[in-house]
């Protein structure tokens, strides 16, 4: 039966990357290494190139900055999970919002103003 659910695809690697089936429609990178938990967007970028264009990408990890958030996306990612900035603050929907604010702001510069 059609349930109607989208399936999310974590990856941390190439390798796990090269192993994308059918069925899948969103790729998310994950940023934290799972073996010291060190998170670098560096994974997300290298990997960016190597989900295929029709596929949503998603960054997991590490984000807590406006300006990484529109580097990612001048790299192909759409989607962008936040979690830990927020909720490590004492008012984490504050936090959502400034950040939010604060990437509207960014956006409406050159790309250039960003590097």
């Amino acid at each position: 039966a059609e349930l109607g659910l989208e399936v999310l695809l974590e990856v941390h690697s190439a390798a796990q990357l090269s192993k994308l089936c059918p069925g899948v429609d969103l790729v998310g990178v994950n940023n934290r290494n799972l073996e010291n938990f060190t998170v670098s967007l560096e994974n997300s970028l290298a990997l960016a190139d190597l989900i295929p264009p029709e596929m949503v990408r998603i960054s997991e990890s590490g984000l807590s900055d406006p300006v990484d958030v529109l580097r990612l996306r001048q790299s192909g990612f759409q989607g962008f999970l936040i979690g830990e900035h927020f909720m490590a603050t004492a008012d984490p929907a504050k936090a959502c919002n400034l950040f939010v604010q604060q990437l509207v702001r960014l956006a409406g510069q050159p790309a250039s103003a960003h590097v």
